[in-house]
């Protein structure tokens, strides 16, 4: 099968799972799952997936950067048979020190490259922002802020629209949110893709997510602390995080950069995956073989 961008699309990985310290990391239990490519001992991508995604929306980015790196996308704690976390409202370092357990559990040791969409994005922020000596460099994929530089009202109006979303379960929200996700215009084969990786959602995880993201500002709380480089890209039609949002996330890490590519929705990776893979070999690998 083919992208309609010319894409090829691969099979995805085995579901792979490992053991991490549940009561340490405050989980209900110690299993996390992930898909991992790529067989490189020099250099490491990790991918941190949305809100109402998981590890299949990297499909692209596992295929397409296994010959460069090895290539590693964690289904976050509630997502895809990782076992959700205790509090029904976790905080982003909660996620970002599961995230560095998983490398560790891996035997990552080195710095890695941060791959971020979304909500996973927030997360990505936090996790440079916490462990600098962690992160080399890092793509952040329709760049969230979070919600609190959103006021009150409107962020009490999100997690409505999110427990609203998720309470007919997460194939109503598949048929019925996914389409928001992406650009006007994209082509049935593409929606698909994206229907198949929200049906996946567990709804407790999707909860415990949404509860994170509410009262946190990266530009705030994470970007003065990010040193590592950064590029934000953000769908000229975007309409979860508009460029606005992710030309502030840029602008508030030093160095950072913004890229809107056109004609693109929330989910870049997803979308145009030939282009997207461009922009992140181009900002992680640069000019290497």
């Amino acid at each position: 099968m083919i992208h309609p961008d010319g894409t090829p699309i691969a099979p995805l990985p085995d579901l792979r799972f490992v053991g991490l310290d549940a009561s340490a990391l405050g989980l209900e239990g110690p299993r996390m799952s992930y898909m991992e490519a790529g067989e490189s001992t020099q250099r490491t991508v990790l991918c941190l997936h949305g809100i109402g995604a998981n590890s299949i929306g990297w499909r692209f980015i596992l295929a397409g950067l296994a010959s460069r790196a090895r290539v590693i996308a964690w289904n976050a704690p509630g997502y895809m048979l990782s076992d959700n976390f205790v509090t029904a409202a976790p905080t982003p370092g909660q996620y970002a020190e599961a995230a560095v357990a998983l490398l560790d559990a891996l035997g990552v040791k080195g710095p890695v490259h941060l791959l971020g969409s979304s909500f996973g994005s927030m997360l990505a922020a936090c996790l440079a922002a916490r462990h600098p000596q962690r992160v080399a460099r890092m793509v952040l994929l329709g760049t969230s802020r979070g919600q609190r530089w959103k006021g009150r009202e409107e962020r009490a109006r999100m997690l409505a629209m999110r427990e609203a979303s998720i309470a007919n379960g997460p194939l109503d929200l598949a048929a019925t949110r996914s389409g928001n996700l992406v650009a006007a215009g994209t082509p049935e084969p593409v929606r698909a893709l994206v229907r198949a990786m929200v049906a996946a959602t567990q709804p407790r995880g999707y909860l415990q997510a949404a509860r994170c993201t509410d009262p946190v500002d990266v530009v705030e709380d994470f970007a003065p602390r990010i040193a590592a480089p950064t590029l934000c890209v953000t769908g000229d039609s975007d309409g979860v995080n508009p460029p606005p949002v992710g030309r502030a996330v840029a602008d508030a890490i030093a160095g950072g950069r913004f890229v809107s590519p056109e004609k693109c929705g929330h989910l870049p990776e997803l979308e145009y995956p030939a282009r997207t893979l461009t922009l992140v070999r181009e900002h992680f690998f640069g000019d290497l073989p």
